[in-house]
């Protein structure tokens, strides 16, 4: 199999602890953090996606190495055969390491089919390139690359960039775990308060109420809609379904408001 499969469920802990044994591997504070994010590795040298997969490994992330992009993205959403067939929950990857240069699809196509894909687009990708590529580099930015490192790189330097990558998309978009019920509660309440202010008072040009003159406030007819889904709790993906558009021009709606 050309896939690794790095901390799967049933074995996560025995793996950790003899792993950690045999590599004399030091957890530092941020092992138990990285324990609850998973990595998909892209790389057609299977010398690097494995080196650099046990790295990730042993320093805390659950990693899935593929040898293609084309396998990488069936696995990232959930599409490949050996998860269709299991009856676990899917969640996409917290952020995606291709390499640039491979054969087929290669690093930056993949990164715009991510990009492209309705569950996947927000995902941090960081590529890696050739020493001096810098075309590469340019293409890879103006594709929505998160960062870009050249071969040879540090470990080190990869998990600073991917700890830093997860934790600003975890910031933007509500944080995981049970910290993301208690931002989600406080930001719809918060909502809730710019909707009635919008919606009854006439900030955003309708309603029958006031609102002081110094006050320059006005929402289009579509960031209205997005605010009305967003106030009865509905995420970026429910409407995006419920006003047809694609979950970046929600998103887009969004940042245009806040």
């Amino acid at each position: 199999d050309e896939n690794y499969y790095y901390n799967e469920e049933e074995e996560e802990e025995e793996s950790r602890s003899s792993a950690t044994s045999e590599f004399g591997a030091q957890r530092d504070a941020m092992y138990d953090s990285r324990a609850k994010h998973w990595i998909v590795i892209v790389d057609d040298e299977e010398a690097i996606r494995t080196a650099v997969g046990q790295y990730l490994y042993d320093n805390g992330y659950r990693v899935t190495a593929c040898a293609d992009a084309d396998t990488a993205m069936q696995i990232a959403s959930g599409r490949h055969p050996q998860q269709v067939s299991s009856k676990e929950k899917f969640k996409i990857p917290d952020a995606i390491v291709s390499d640039v240069r491979m054969p087929n699809i290669d690093g930056l196509q993949f990164l715009n089919m991510i990009r492209s894909d309705d569950a996947l687009m927000g995902t941090p990708v960081v590529l890696l390139t050739a020493k001096g590529m810098t075309e590469d580099r340019i293409a890879g930015y103006k594709a929505g690359a998160d960062a870009y490192l050249p071969k040879p790189f540090s470990p080190d330097e990869l998990i600073s960039i991917l700890d830093a990558s997860i934790a600003r998309h975890e910031a933007l978009n509500g944080g995981d775990g049970d910290q993301s019920f208690t931002m989600v509660e406080e930001l719809q309440k918060d909502v809730n308060e710019i909707r009635d202010l919008l919606l009854n008072k006439g900030g955003a040009g309708v309603g029958n109420g006031w609102i002081k003159s110094n006050t320059n406030v006005f929402l289009t007819p579509d960031e209205r809609s997005v605010l009305d889904l967003l106030s009865e709790g509905g995420t970026n993906m429910e409407i995006a379904l419920a006003l047809d558009v694609t979950r970046r021009r929600v998103e887009q709606h969004l940042t245009s408001m806040f």
